[in-house]
């Protein structure tokens, strides 16, 4: 969709949520979350407070829904939403009476997650207090498949992570990867390292950077806040790589832990960490060719770092058929745009970035 449509449609959306909610998306937007994404997380509330009218959870009109009525939320709740989402069949689309897809599903959780976190942890009221005391999305879990994600990649060719197959191959790693290890020690060594693992993936997804640029990163070269990466470019020239907003949750997930992860002493500045003789030290390149073969290899394919940075550039291309774009966006010195043009690719390339995933 066209910017300027997809604003139209969120204003709509929003005029018939509650204030909480219209706040909720114009914090986000200021981030920036794309106008996309936020279209369809408004959709998803607007499901979610019809879902809550049609069980008489509440009694009002949607903007008049109060949050005290989500304050006594309980987990069983959210857990009958879910099902809910899972086995009722889809009405008033061109696809009536069909199963919801697992990724719609969760990208339902997703976005209540991230409401009720920003309700209940980023918001003030007149007492310095958040909005909501409890967040009853801290209880639910991810939604599993019927089907794993096995059985779904022997049906897809041996290719580039495309469309929804990235998001599917974070959602593997996250959810069902573990139950294919045999070991306890595997198990351990997996999730003492699964928040850093799915991190490392999801920046390399969420941005096209290569993988020494990944490993020489610094804390301080990660901003979620502005959703940007600096990076050191070949030939030694420092470049900032925007990431797609799709993945910023598995970044910060990880920026908040490695401390705690890792007990690194203060003078180890390297974003990424791996343990070395008991002391926390920069991740080596090998160490993350060998993660991201590990976790391909069970997915799909064995695939390297740099399959996941043409992905990206086949994807960010798809959206814009601009090797302007993709060439600012990957750090390639070779095009010769002018300056001229600069402004105009870097509202183009945060779009895109952004609705990098997204139908």
């Amino acid at each position: 969709m066209r910017n300027e449509k997809v604003n139209k449609l969120l204003e709509l959306e929003q005029a018939t949520l509650p204030w909480y909610v219209q706040e909720y998306i114009h914090t986000k937007s200021i981030i920036p979350y794309s106008s996309v994404t936020l279209y369809e997380y408004a959709k998803e509330y607007r499901r979610f407070f019809e879902w809550m009218q049609s069980e008489g959870l509440v009694k009002t009109s949607i903007d008049k829904i109060e949050l005290s009525e989500l304050e006594v939320l309980r987990k069983e709740d959210i857990d009958l939403y879910k099902s809910f989402l899972m086995f009722s069949p889809k009405t008033g689309t061109s696809t009536d009476n069909r199963s919801r897809s697992f990724v719609t599903v969760q990208r339902s959780i997703t976005a209540l997650r991230s409401l009720f976190k920003f309700l209940s942890s980023q918001t003030e009221d007149k007492h310095n207090e958040p909005y909501l005391k409890q967040n009853v999305m801290l209880k639910i879990e991810n939604v599993k498949t019927t089907k794993t994600l096995q059985e779904r990649s022997r049906t897809i060719e041996k290719k580039l992570l495309l469309d929804d197959e990235a998001i599917l191959f974070l959602y593997y790693i996250d959810q069902d990867y573990e139950s294919t290890l045999k070991s306890h020690q595997a198990k351990a060594a997996f999730k003492k390292n699964k928040i850093r693992d799915l991190a490392i993936i999801a920046l390399f997804l969420g941005t096209g950077i290569r993988l020494s640029e990944l490993v020489n990163m610094q804390v301080t070269d990660l901003d979620t806040v502005n959703l940007e990466a600096t990076v050191i470019r070949k030939g030694g020239f420092k470049d900032v790589a925007l990431i797609s907003s799709l993945f910023i949750d598995y970044i910060i997930d990880y920026e908040e832990a490695r401390n705690s992860l890792y007990s690194p002493i203060p003078q180890e500045k390297a974003l990424f960490l791996t343990f070395y003789k008991g002391q926390a030290k920069r991740i080596e390149p090998s160490t993350v060719e060998k993660l991201v073969a590990k976790y391909s290899t069970a997915f799909k394919v064995r695939i390297t770092p740099h399959k996941l940075r043409h992905t990206v550039g086949t994807q960010l291309y798809k959206k814009t058929n601009s090797l302007l774009t993709v060439s600012h966006q990957l750090g390639h010195t070779g095009t010769s745009a002018t300056a001229l043009y600069t402004h105009i690719v870097d509202k183009e390339q945060r779009n895109a970035m952004n609705d990098l995933w997204s139908e």
